[in-house]
């Protein structure tokens, strides 16, 4: 079972307390401390994000110092978090941008420093900086194919996502727009953005379905907007996919409520992330990019892969 995750205060540099969760793994000889920001701490995602790498810094005895805003629409907060951090004693710094095309002045600062900088679960797209998480455009692809398997590649769907300044985001819906274009007998009647790590509220979806009266299908970006998605949707016959293999995410494939689930591990990318910052300050680095393994669930697949538990720390 996954730990739980504490929130606690941080103080950085005495200039501000900042808010940050879980105890500091113990350092090593070398006293390697890597400092990171994610873009929240409001979603069960966020926090096995957290689990993965607390568990990869005891695992390899360095000292992780894990700060995040409170939502992810928070960018002038996650600045102020990457600033205040960069004036600490880190090595590395591994940073969820909330913007990905906004990140070029805080790498530099860093690089100045002689401070790594690392892209983990959402790339930086204006930084050459390695990126650790899952290839977001292949999964919307296939998540294209689950979606049109379960229309009989007929009907009109439509696209709620996260904000576009995040690149993951933003991949989603390009691999899913370009699985799309093969299937004639398919219309998308909206894209609509902005919805990062939200619900889509009962005024929005009305509005939606009033305008575009005949959706069959919607395709989500963040599971956190698909289970409001969901529950404001009940009973029209609208089939819905997504990412995230959050616990209740997982619920919903099972109950039908969600068709099919892009599965990326929280836990395993928080890992791999400290995993990967260490072999680079070994030397033992690629300097390439980490992707990982991301699953799309069904009902065919998804008591198998809850059974597995590969969403946990066990």
């Amino acid at each position: 079972m996954r730990k739980k995750y504490i929130c606690m205060l941080v103080a950085v540099s005495g200039l501000l307390s900042l808010s940050g969760c879980g105890p500091s793994a113990k350092k090593t000889e070398e006293e390697v401390t890597i400092g990171v920001v994610t873009k929240s701490k409001s979603s069960e995602y966020w926090l096995s994000v957290c689990d993965g790498m607390e568990d990869a810094a005891e695992k390899y005895n360095v000292d992780v110092v894990i700060l995040s805003p409170d939502a992810e629409t928070e960018e002038n907060v996650q600045k102020n978090m990457i600033r205040d951090l960069l004036k600490t004693d880190i090595q590395a710094l591994a940073v969820s941008p909330i913007n990905s095309y906004d990140s070029e002045t805080y790498v530099k600062a860093a690089r100045e420093k002689g401070i790594s900088v690392y892209a983990c679960d959402t790339p930086m797209e204006d930084s050459d900086v390695p990126y650790i998480g899952i290839d977001n455009e292949k999964l919307g692809y296939e998540l294209g194919e689950k979606l049109a398997e379960a229309l009989d590649h007929k009907g009109n769907i439509g696209v709620i996502a996260g904000d576009f300044q995040q690149a993951g985001h933003r991949k989603r819906v390009a691999g899913f727009e370009k699985y799309m274009e093969k299937e004639t007998g398919i219309n998308i009647k909206m894209v609509r953005n902005g919805y990062s790590n939200m619900r889509v509220s009962q005024k929005d979806v009305d509005e939606i379905l009033t305008k575009y009266p005949d959706i069959d299908g919607i395709m989500t970006t963040s599971a956190v907007t698909a289970l409001g998605l969901s529950e404001a949707v009940e009973g029209r016959g609208i089939s819905i996919v997504s990412v995230d293999a959050q616990e209740d995410a997982l619920k919903a494939v099972q109950d039908g409520q969600i068709v099919a689930l892009g599965a990326q591990s929280g836990y395993q990318i928080g890992y791999e992330t400290i995993h990967y910052i260490v072999k680079d300050l070994q030397g033992e680095g690629t300097g390439e990019d980490e992707i990982l393994d991301s699953k799309v669930l069904t009902t065919e697949n998804i008591d198998a892969y809850i059974k597995e538990d590969k969403y946990s720390s066990s």
